[in-house]
């Protein structure tokens, strides 16, 4: 009898190990920087439209010859459903998530930008399974980057180096119910690190750019909260297909095999904030114009890093609308397209996970 209790045990662990870390899917990158950026997928760092450009590229700040200030809130929305033999529960959470850049030339060569943006956040809740993870659960880790670049323009090439001051914020729910009475405890953790990162943009032509970008890894904690963020690889390209038209479209390599988020009261037995494979992106962005109007569209497609894999998609829509040739009013909203997962045995659905996600970006970029 114990063997057998400890087989379901172990059986039960796998097969919820490998379904919620749906939850995490992409890993933590958070690419929503701004209402511009969300809108075209974040690939549109070959070309500067405003300066949240060094979100992505921050040498393409170069490409602003005034100084500029750009502003975004984006409320990011999440909701997962389980049903872990046959018993259902749903879980949603939003948040708000606020971002400021600025850029500004120094001279004819050497341009000064700074950014303020969420590098990497998640938030998850897992419900209580018995034997396994007795507690109801909310893990919601987030963190908050400080950085300064600065870029140096030669003729049609530009570089760049930023650093990194990195705030990292943990949050954790945990519930503990027994006999009908429920304990509810909750702590919060903050701890903070630095990072870096290069990057280079080459305008070839008046209609073609390209340019690249590697973040650093960083690993920075305490005895409490333990961040392992990848070093990620990313390419650009900007084509203008006529006046009215760009195209963007962007390739990144995160590296989060066996990087993470660990917390020390919390006992990660499904794995949830480990990276068990790296993640490749595909990101692609189309911007039309019809005067002081800005049409937008994106779309995504972003490789897990849990241990079954599979493909996340996004779908953006977004406006923009010049009120001068120094301010511009931006909004987006996207859509986030995860796959179902299930384990059967037979005709008999023993678990599944559908996660769900949308959002929508508020900004505003203004000319100095």
């Amino acid at each position: 009898m114990v063997n057998l209790t400890i087989y379901f045990c172990s059986v039960l662990l796998l097969l919820v190990s490998l379904l919620i870390n749906r939850a995490q899917a992409t890993g933590f990158n958070f690419w929503e920087s701004s209402t511009l950026n969300t809108s075209l997928a974040n690939a549109n760092g070959a070309s500067a439209r405003d300066a949240s450009v060094q979100a992505m590229v921050p040498a393409s700040i170069t490409q602003l010859n005034q100084p500029m200030v750009n502003a975004n809130v984006t409320h990011y929305g999440v909701s997962t459903d389980y049903d872990i033999f046959n018993q259902q529960s749903h879980y949603e959470v939003a948040n708000p998530i606020p971002s400021g850049f600025f850029s500004m030339p120094i001279s004819e060569h050497w341009f000064f930008g700074v950014g303020i943006a969420s590098r990497a956040a998640a938030d998850i809740s897992v419900p209580s399974i018995p034997l396994v993870h007795p507690n109801e659960t909310r893990i919601q880790p987030i963190t908050v980057s400080i950085a300064p670049t600065v870029a140096y323009k030669f003729n049609n090439l530009s570089v760049a180096v930023t650093g990194e001051y990195i705030v990292a914020n943990g949050h954790l729910e945990s519930t503990k119910c027994f006999l009908g009475m429920c304990n509810e405890q909750q702590t919060d953790y903050q701890t903070s690190g630095f990072g870096s990162a290069i990057s280079a943009t080459w305008q070839a032509n008046d209609w073609l750019s390209v340019a690249a970008t590697h973040r650093f890894e960083t690993d920075f904690g305490d005895q409490h909260l333990l961040f392992e963020l990848p070093s990620i690889t990313s390419g650009y390209i900007n084509i203008k297909l006529n006046q009215q038209l760009n195209w963007d479209s962007s390739y990144s390599y995160s590296r989060w095999h066996n990087k993470g988020i660990s917390f020390a009261e919390y006992h990660d037995i499904l794995g949830l904030f480990q990276g068990f494979q790296n993640s490749k992106r595909f990101a692609t962005g189309l911007e039309y114009q019809v005067e002081r109007w800005f049409f937008r569209a994106g779309f995504s497609i972003d490789e897990a890093i849990d241990m079954q894999g599979g493909n996340d998609k996004r779908y953006r829509l977004g406006v923009g609308y010049h009120f001068s040739p120094n301010l511009q009013l931006n909004i987006a909203a996207f859509k986030e397209d995860y796959a179902t997962k299930q384990f059967s045995a037979g005709e008999i659905n023993l678990v599944e996970v559908q996660n769900k996600g949308n959002g929508y970006s508020l900004g505003i970029s203004y000319q100095l």
